[in-house]
């Protein structure tokens, strides 16, 4: 998450629309700058049209750096059975990750991020291990000061992963069967989904 999308975050702005607003902002300011520094271009469709190819071309440019992805458009998530014994707890994220998993270890900066944005959220990560090795991923999180736990791989976490690190998944308050989210699939509309469940509780 850049600065423009992170300014946009802390001013209110869902996750998804910090995400596409910045390519709506560049276009307009791009067309606007285009449309002052054309003026010496007198037919007002040429200068127009012009205008807005370099706004979308300034935006194509952010798009190379800050691509949007499907899960920025979509939330693609599988329903599996609640497996914790009490479905009266409070809605809460679980975080299934290997010990080195570099894309494991990312995932930190973002769900750092929702953890802050959303005070009383119960976030934790359990470090996928049979013998307790926490490897790269318990020291970030130590360093982070974020909850997590070492669980082994058995039966419950093959059914929710599938084998797929990180994987997310959302336990909603009261109900028998959790959303899960692998890392390709958990982006700013999981997000949007997850934090409106919260705040509903």
């Amino acid at each position: 998450m850049n600065s423009l999308e992170q300014m946009l975050l802390n001013i209110g702005f869902s996750w998804q629309l910090s995400m596409l607003l910045p390519f709506f902002i560049i276009l307009v300011l791009g067309t606007s700058i285009g449309f002052m520094f054309l003026k010496s271009i007198k037919a007002k469709l040429w200068r127009s049209s012009l205008s807005i190819c370099i706004g979308i071309v300034l935006s194509g440019v952010y798009f190379a750096f800050y691509p949007i992805y499907v899960s920025d458009l979509e939330n693609e998530f599988r329903i599996e059975k609640n497996l914790t014994s009490d479905v009266q707890n409070g809605g809460f994220m679980e975080v299934l990750v290997l010990p080195d998993c570099p894309h494991c270890i990312y995932s930190i900066g973002l769900v750092k991020k929702f953890a802050l944005r959303n005070a009383s959220s119960q976030i934790i990560y359990k470090i996928v291990s049979n013998d307790g090795y926490g490897g790269g991923i318990e020291a970030k999180l130590k360093a982070e000061n974020m909850r997590y736990s070492h669980v082994p791989h058995n039966a419950d976490i093959q059914t929710l992963s599938k084998g797929s690190y990180p994987s997310f998944i959302f336990h909603e308050k009261g109900a028998k069967v959790v959303q899960v989210w692998n890392n390709n699939a958990f982006g700013s509309k999981a997000l949007d989904f997850i934090e409106s469940k919260l705040n509903r509780d």
